[in-house]
């Protein structure tokens, strides 16, 4: 079994995403034929000299950068089990750049144009629930739930579920929407028995934003970013809204506390939107 065989197994076995499983193995494909050789058969040192090179170029971002010693060192340390320590890999300058978020009028502006009903409330729900692309995508109707107003997101990589509460602005709306729906995904593609695709996510936003006129390149992601705010705006705990982005550390949470510059008594974010006449 090759290296890159047996950090595949590995990272299968850990149930990494497969996104990651790609990343990784890229990497170390790059890494390999640098040398022109199996990665088992790399010394320290030669690792060493592959991440300064890295690191003179200027072509690749921090982000980039500290995603290939990531990489690395999963597969010297987890896969081969060398016993080199942590600190003989180290990462590289880390960027910690502010999210970029919309204001309330601007995401109301989103979708406000929009007549078909499906990409309404594709970007209503992102925006409501603060979803990552990937969860919005795998939705499911079974993950809803109605009466409560909440809806289960589904992990991947081992990570537990959560549940999310969505408001009531947008479960009136999903109501209409579901009366005529007949796919097991919330959000099905071409197929009605296939999900719809990130790709495909990220481009009705992105279409929508162009429609809208809005001034900033919008993304799934920046909707999840501005909801974060807004809520922190509305005075809500930012425990709360760790638990709703599903964060695992405060740390990550508390960024958008830098971005929120008012307190006023809890609502939720859908509902202070102004309303289509």
């Amino acid at each position: 079994m090759s290296a890159i065989e047996r950090m595949i197994q590995e990272m299968q076995r850990r149930e990494y995403a497969a996104k990651t499983i790609k990343e990784y193995t890229a990497t170390v494909r790059r890494l390999a034929d640098h040398f022109d050789c199996c990665p088992s058969r790399l010394t320290l040192e030669q690792v060493r000299e592959y991440q300064s090179l890295l690191a003179k170029r200027n072509d690749i971002s921090a982000a980039y950068y500290n995603s290939s010693v990531t990489a690395i060192r999963f597969l010297f340390l987890q896969a081969l089990g060398r016993d080199w320590s942590i600190e003989r890999l180290p990462y590289g300058r880390r960027e910690h750049p502010l999210p970029v978020v919309l204001s309330r009028q601007e995401v109301f502006q989103l979708w406000r144009r929009l007549r078909q009903l499906k990409r309404r409330v594709l970007l209503m729900t992102a925006y409501s629930a603060a979803l990552r692309t990937s969860e919005l995508v795998h939705l499911r109707v079974e993950d809803l739930d109605p009466k409560r107003k909440v809806m289960c997101v589904r992990q991947k990589g081992g990570r537990d579920s959560r549940l999310v509460p969505y408001s009531p602005t947008l479960a009136r709306l999903m109501e209409s929407y579901l009366a005529e729906h007949d796919s097991p995904w919330l959000f099905h593609g071409s197929s009605k028995q296939r999900p719809l695709t990130t790709w495909a996510a990220r481009s009705i936003c992105v279409q929508a934003g162009c429609i809208a006129e809005l001034s900033k390149s919008v993304t799934i992601t920046m909707l999840r970013h501005s909801a974060a705010t807004h809520l922190l705006d509305l005075g809500v705990d930012v425990r709360t809204v760790q638990k709703l982005l599903g964060h695992d550390r405060l740390a990550t949470t508390m960024r958008y506390t830098l971005l929120s510059y008012n307190q006023q008594p809890h609502v939720h974010p859908l509902d202070l939107l102004p309303r289509q006449k």
